[in-house]
């Protein structure tokens, strides 16, 4: 499959289509972009992946008490949709996930001064998140990502 062709099934809304360009030999592509999280009325998700390696039960607790108080805070700000953390596939794993209306909405939560003060527990670590539009956790170190 060309990339020219590819279109993720996460955003499998109409391809809007690029400018067209010549390539070399005198082949005519056109570049095709789907709609932008965020933006074009697809919602913002952004998901971190945590991971209490010793799986001390104290760590873990701790790590949802903190999720559980962003989650209150999110839910007092505009643009605000879902959030979901979920165990597993390994023991000690969790993911949290967001989901905004805009990319902006996102931006202000992660801005917000009582966002910026909390911190995961130490205990608590992290793999880099996979997508182009996840953020790291601050002061929360990171684990090379499992194969």
């Amino acid at each position: 499959m060309s990339a020219a062709s590819f279109v993720s099934p996460t955003f499998a809304a109409a391809p809007v289509a690029r400018k067209a360009r010549v390539a070399r030999r005198g082949v005519i592509v056109t570049m095709r972009a789907g709609p932008k999280p965020g933006v074009d009325g697809v919602p913002y998700v952004a998901t971190n992946r945590f991971v209490v390696p010793d799986k001390d039960p104290a760590v873990v607790q701790r790590l949802v008490s903190e999720i559980e108080k962003r989650e209150k805070l999110m839910k007092t700000l505009p643009g605000y949709t879902s959030s979901f953390l979920t165990s597993g596939p390994n023991e000690g794993e969790f993911s949290f996930t967001q989901e905004w209306e805009t990319k902006q909405a996102y931006e202000d939560y992660m801005n917000h001064p009582s966002r910026r003060r909390s911190h995961m527990a130490a205990g608590v670590y992290q793999y880099l998140p996979k997508d182009k539009w996840s953020v790291p956790e601050n002061f929360t170190p990171i684990l090379p990502t499992p194969k």
